[in-house]
């Protein structure tokens, strides 16, 4: 029965889009360069890429006042990004997501470490968007990068209650507005002191912003961020 799906519904390179070999690997080796990597130099907050190596922040990050103390965005959103993201939460291509934590992990999984985190906390999405999808893209790309890294996920800290317009649609102070009521920590008094959010994309930061407000209002220490991919508006 699995060779028959697999004969119908063969696993698909996330970038080209085409079908793959069933030799257990995720992408062509010659589409891998169509993600692009966000290297070092970077924004110890944001993740962008610097030219000055010498600073921890990027000067937007140094105007701002984050809650969260770190992030680590994998590659920039560019137009295969777009693309493999799509497939990913709207068409259920979840090997794409199961190739974004290989990645995470291949090329983060150090400073990951580094920031001894007790546990990863995936973004939330509202009940409208779960009926949609069938899954929280996040939450599944914490699961596998759970898994490879041996740190627990807990799904359920985090929830929405509000939030229903699409952040895409928004500008950054009214997304910023719809964020921060919009997630609330299902608990009062957190057992973790050290939280890694996890999300697809990092854009204005007021997502995992608002994830890092409510989790340390319930207890967390420390929190900071992951994603698969990042937009950098400015």
């Amino acid at each position: 029965m699995d060779n028959l799906l697999k004969m119908i519904f063969p696993p698909r390179c996330p970038a080209c889009r085409e079908p793959m070999e069933d030799d257990g690997s995720y992408i062509h080796p010659e589409c891998e360069k169509a993600f692009k990597l966000i290297t070092e130099p970077r924004c110890f907050k944001c993740g962008r890429h610097m030219e000055e190596a010498e600073k921890a922040l990027c000067p937007e990050c140094e105007s701002k006042t984050h809650m969260y103390s770190y992030g680590f965005p994998l590659f920039e959103y560019n137009d295969t990004a777009q693309k493999a993201m799509i497939d990913y939460k709207k068409n259920g291509w979840k090997r794409n997501g199961e190739y974004f934590a290989s990645e995470i992990v291949k090329h983060l999984s150090g400073q990951i470490k580094r920031m001894k985190p007790e546990v990863l906390v995936p973004v939330p999405i509202t009940k409208k968007r779960l009926g949609e999808r069938g899954f929280n893209q996040s939450e599944y790309l914490a699961i596998k990068i759970g898994e490879k890294l041996g740190i627990p996920v807990e799904p359920g800290l985090l929830k929405r209650t509000g939030a229903a317009v699409q952040q895409k649609k928004l500008s950054g102070t009214a997304r910023k507005e719809n964020t921060d009521y919009g997630i609330e920590c299902t608990s009062d008094n957190v057992s973790y002191r050290r939280i890694c959010i996890i999300d697809d994309v990092y854009t204005t930061g007021g997502t995992i912003n608002a994830c890092a407000s409510a989790l340390m209002e319930a207890g967390a220490v420390e929190t900071g961020f992951v994603t698969a991919f990042a937009v950098y508006l400015s």
